[in-house]
């Protein structure tokens, strides 16, 4: 079975797949260079196991998809839950993730494999929010791995949900081919408006929330990652001369329970907080710059650290395999 190349019209000519047009030997090429791409992975033991496992699925769903445009069917070409690395699969072939909920490890592994290296403390950053009345929000940022801030878009019964929710709806803005349903990253590309990140890439400056690089500073303060009380934002609107503003003070208790950082007047809460948190990073700088830079430098240690270890044991591998090809060869 699946050595029908040719029969019924199938294998010849071009194959629709999510609105692309893609033929046989184009989606075979396509699958070569996973398979490749998947080899060296598994190989580096530099790369998580969560990025292997996304390449893995990816390498898995194709295959499903050459399959079928052999002949065969999709419940043969269906790939079993067992063999997927991070989901199981339904009978149509597409790839479903056994856990739906686990959004935060897919967007860690997305930004690993684009990034090629290990997510380090302080990477991405969560803060989770109770709401009035019940219920959680979250946000996740990352000032060098996210283009902007993203929300949970509705209210979740836990703090692990919330944070779940976040990611997904990051993921589904910057990294949507590891969702189910979403573009493969192997699909040919799909034009019409650039992304955030090609306008930085074109040298336009990036924007960044003043709130989000406070969260940051904070974590680098505290040293692990954040609660709803670490960062406290005392926003009040108020009537000045029969004008009404928004005035906002932020403080970090856990790191210094007796100073307030206050913004300027605005014209709504949002602006309100950016202002105190603008107050709140100047006043911090010098404190945190050199954690940054510390942080950093350790960061920049332990990847040379990896590499002279990742050196060593590729030699002993050729080393190895010289000594194998040589007691191969037959004797004189």
């Amino acid at each position: 079975k699946g050595k029908g190349k040719g029969k019924g019209g199938k294998g010849k000519g071009k194959h629709s797949w999510k609105g692309a047009q893609w033929s046989l030997q184009e989606a075979e090429a396509q699958l070569s260079a996973l398979a490749n791409e998947l080899y060296e992975e598994l190989l580096n033991l530099n790369v998580p196991m969560a990025a292997v496992a996304v390449t893995w699925d990816r390498a898995m769903t194709l295959r499903s998809q050459v399959l079928m445009m052999y002949g065969m069917s999709a419940y043969e070409a269906a790939i079993p839950a067992s063999f997927s690395g991070t989901g199981g699969a339904t009978a149509d072939g597409v790839t479903v993730p056994c856990d739906a909920s686990d959004f935060k490890s897919r967007l860690n592994a997305a930004i690993s494999k684009k990034t090629k290296r290990s997510l380090s403390k302080g990477d991405i950053v969560y803060a989770v929010e109770e709401i009035p009345g019940g219920g959680y929000s979250a946000t996740v940022t990352s000032s060098e791995h996210l283009t902007q801030e993203y929300h949970s878009p509705s209210v979740c019964t836990s703090k692990k949900a919330a944070e779940h929710a976040a990611a997904k709806a990051a993921l589904e803005a910057e990294y949507p081919e590891v969702l189910p349903g979403g573009m493969p990253a192997w699909a040919p590309p799909v034009m019409g408006k650039k992304r955030k990140v090609d306008a930085m890439a074109a040298g336009a400056p990036p924007t960044e929330d003043p709130k989000v690089r406070l969260m940051q500073s904070a974590q680098i303060l505290l040293g692990r990652s954040l609660t709803k009380t670490d960062v406290m934002y005392d926003t009040r609107e108020v009537e000045e001369g029969g004008v009404t503003v928004w005035r906002s003070a932020v403080s970090l208790p856990m790191h210094d329970p007796s100073t307030f950082h206050q913004g300027n007047d605005a014209q709504n809460r949002k602006q309100a907080e950016a202002s105190a948190a603008e107050v709140a990073l100047e006043a911090l700088a010098p404190v945190v710059g050199p954690m940054e830079e510390e942080r950093k430098a350790k960061k920049a240690r332990q990847q040379q650290e990896k590499a002279a270890l990742w050196q060593a044991k590729k030699e002993e591998w050729r080393e190895a395999k010289r000594a194998a090809m040589a007691d191969a060869l037959p004797a004189s």
